[in-house]
């Protein structure tokens, strides 16, 4: 098949649907696919071909809306037999989007600001911008225009929003996980750090990922555990969690790493992973963690949490229920309990393959095209 990917940055350290475009479209080239990738910014990859847009750098808005409508243009004039597009396009056969339903998206991301002031500015900023009009218009008008062949929905939770938001079929949508690479990420030994319990929080936004309510559950916890390490990996901005981790008596406790081209290694290192999100389509983090032997804590706005049962982990209902998570914490103490869970949580992904995930989008894109 001669496939289209569109995505703005064409880069694996850009974000999770740039990682996960850069490795997937190297995958269907190796079956034999010629592959055509329409970015803004992106790196050559031998054997893909790489059409870039020179996109207009400001305003925002204008940037995304000048993107969408040239990737049209280009898809018109290079002809491929399936376009596979991740949201920043009108133009695809198959739609995947990995950040799930806007509206829902905005909402939760709202809610993750803790000051009520802040809030009520984040909240009349995002609702007025013309940047998140432009961006809500392009994602949705292929839907609403039943400009698709097949919607590809990462998670059941992304697969419930939309079919509440639109006017989509259940059959419409078939839902496929993101795969591991269940190789790298993968079980090891543990530090003795002086009997230390590791605790890993992993995110690039450490507001929407939920580290102000992590810390607060800590903040009991640490009272009656002084052996407590929490890891903080990722380049969020850690400036303003300082002053909460003096508050809260959690100095010494916690960890900044910042970001790291070796992962795996931070997670074999921890003992388990909490991931209290306001917003994940499908966290990648929790995957690789589960991957790597970890019991997770998270909550039921990450996609992933449906592959959390009480055999690996934890699922609190919100972010913000700091006894229900404070719980969870206590009961992962238990180190006999734990590592169950963490051999648990490896066996319950280590179906979830890149190459599973790569044969599964594959399949999907053959049958849009033979549906054309």
């Amino acid at each position: 098949m001669k496939i289209g990917l569109a995505i703005y940055n064409f880069d694996p350290k850009k974000g999770g649907a740039e990682r996960y475009a850069f490795d997937l479209s190297q995958r269907l080239s190796k079956k034999g696919h010629e592959v055509f990738v329409i970015c803004s910014n992106g790196i050559s990859v031998e054997d893909i071909k790489l059409i870039k847009v020179n996109s207009i750098r400001y305003p925002k808005w204008l940037r995304i809306l000048f993107f969408a409508l040239e990737h049209k243009k280009i898809v018109k004039n290079i002809k491929p037999d399936v376009v596979l597009g991740f949201g920043n396009t009108i133009e695809f056969d198959v739609y995947q989007s990995h950040g799930g339903v806007h509206k829902v998206w905005m909402k939760r991301e709202i809610e993750s600001y803790d000051n009520p002031i802040e809030k009520a500015l984040k909240a009349f900023a995002l609702k007025t911008s013309i940047h998140q009009r432009i961006q809500k218009w392009i994602s949705e008008y292929p839907i609403r225009n039943k400009s698709y062949k097949k919607i590809i929905a990462i998670s059941h939770m992304i697969k419930k929003h939309m079919i509440d938001s639109y006017n989509i079929l259940e059959d419409e949508i078939e839902v496929v996980y993101n795969g591991v690479d269940t190789e790298r990420f993968k079980m090891g030994e543990k530090i003795k750090d002086s009997g230390k319990t590791r605790i890993l929080f992993s995110a690039g936004n450490f507001r929407l990922k939920g580290l102000s309510p992590l810390l607060n559950a800590l903040e009991g916890l640490i009272k009656e555990r002084r052996d407590i390490l929490l890891i903080v990996m990722g380049r969020g901005k850690k400036e303003r969690y300082t002053r909460l981790i003096e508050k809260k008596g959690l100095k010494g406790h916690v960890l900044f790493t910042g970001e790291t081209a070796h992962p795996e290694l931070t997670y074999m290192e921890s003992h388990f992973l909490v991931h209290p999100t306001f917003y994940d389509a499908c966290s990648l983090t929790t995957m690789e963690a589960m991957a790597s032997g970890l019991p997770v804590i998270t909550t039921r706005w990450n996609g992933a949490s449906t592959l959390v049962t009480e055999n690996e982990g934890f699922v609190i209902d919100e972010p913000r229920n700091i006894e229900g998570l404070r719980g969870a914490l206590m009961a992962l103490m238990d180190r006999e309990r734990m590592e169950a869970m963490g051999r648990n949580a490896r066996l319950k992904v280590q179906s979830f393959t890149m190459e599973r995930n790569a044969q599964e989008i594959e399949r999907i894109l053959s049958e849009a095209k033979d549906g054309k």
